[in-house]
């Protein structure tokens, strides 16, 4: 019955909150609010049609499932009493699942996005203490001109079920706030518990309650969190979408996978293809200096390269005057203009 909803990574959990069955209004008001008192009505989910939970009746009641991507879904629900002295929030929808610092991921206290999959913050785990500290500071200091803190000592009764799978580490605590306020002293407080999912490398804060109220109110406040956190049920229907989109999820991440394959293939093959170009280029360009710097050598040192025309071989000879070049059978070279004598046969200058 987790309600800061990681959907790929709690199927089992989500199942397990839908199969979970209300509970009487008669028998879930806290001491503070004896059922005698509080008529409780259900509150839909607006946005998604995702769930419903019970509230007072005369409250007025906002929010609910807020969609921040394929596997990302939150819920925030606050409800205010008619004469505005007590406000409570079920859960929190800005507070995000928090990825664990590691490799290929942004730097601790930067947004971990993947778009239309999910929105993650890189952050250490925290223990539910130190969490419900910088939480209740951040909660309430647009009412509050001061805030001190001070050990809660409220410990709400979690639903059977509601840790499936079981986190590798968890933690919960309860922190009060004395406030001063415009409207006169009031007290804050909160209940935070936090998960740690070490091989999925994430961990969450969930649930998280918070109220607001002058001190006698305050088993009010939390009787009416209490009773919330009792009666929250999640629509098979909606579960049916969730598992849909869930899927639609994985196979657009497995399209995005392939299209990633090819293009690096397509970017490898390019690179060896320019690669090989420039190599053979190089080469060509090796080997056209070498012909280059033998043709001056030859030049310099007086040599010029000849075919034999009868027997194939290719030699040089001293460069000379002569526009011809001769050779009899004995290997004379002879350079002139004409024919030495019939000994000798004329061999082909080369280039």
């Amino acid at each position: 019955m987790n309600r800061t909803l990681l959907v790929a990574l709690f199927t089992a959990l989500v199942a397990t909150a839908c199969n979970s069955k209300s509970a009487d209004p008669a028998n879930t008001a806290a001491a503070g609010a004896p059922a005698s008192k509080t008529t409780w009505v259900r509150y839909d989910d607006p946005s998604e049609h995702a769930f419903s939970i019970e509230v007072p009746q005369g409250w007025k009641v906002q929010g609910g499932a807020y969609r921040f991507g394929y596997f990302d879904v939150r819920i925030t629900v606050d409800m205010r009493s008619p004469d505005g002295n007590i406000v409570v929030r079920f859960d929190d929808a800005n507070i995000p699942p928090y990825a664990l610092p590691g490799p290929n991921k942004p730097a601790v206290g930067k947004p971990y996005n993947k778009p239309q999959q999910f929105q993650m913050m890189v952050e250490k785990y925290r223990d539910a203490q130190s969490f419900a500290q910088t939480y209740g500071q951040s909660r309430f200091k647009s009412v509050c001109t001061t805030l001190t803190p001070q050990t809660g000592s409220w410990k709400p009764t979690m639903p059977p079920g509601m840790q499936q799978p079981p986190p590798d580490q968890t933690s919960q605590a309860s922190l009060d706030f004395t406030c001063t306020s415009s409207a006169g002293p009031k007290l804050a407080s909160v209940f935070v518990r936090t998960n740690l999912y070490s091989k999925s490398a994430f961990w969450q804060a969930d649930p998280v309650l918070s109220a607001i109220t002058s001190p006698d109110l305050m088993p009010t406040a939390q009787s009416v969190l209490q009773h919330a956190l009792g009666t929250f049920q999640i629509y098979p229907q909606w579960q049916a979408h969730q598992n849909q989109m869930t899927q639609e999820g994985l196979a657009m991440i497995q399209r995005d996978y392939q299209t990633f394959l090819a293009q690096t293939r397509a970017t490898m093959q390019n690179f060896n293809n320019s690669m090989n170009q420039q190599v053979s280029g190089f080469e060509a360009q090796q080997n056209a200096q070498a012909a280059q710097v033998a043709s001056w050598g030859n030049t310099l040192t007086g040599l010029t390269n000849v075919s034999d025309p009868l027997t194939g071989q290719q030699f040089q000879m001293w460069t000379g005057p002569g526009a011809n070049y001769y050779v009899n059978g004995l290997g004379q070279q002879y350079n002139g203009n004409t024919s030495p004598g019939p000994d000798y046969h004329q061999v082909t200058p080369q280039p």
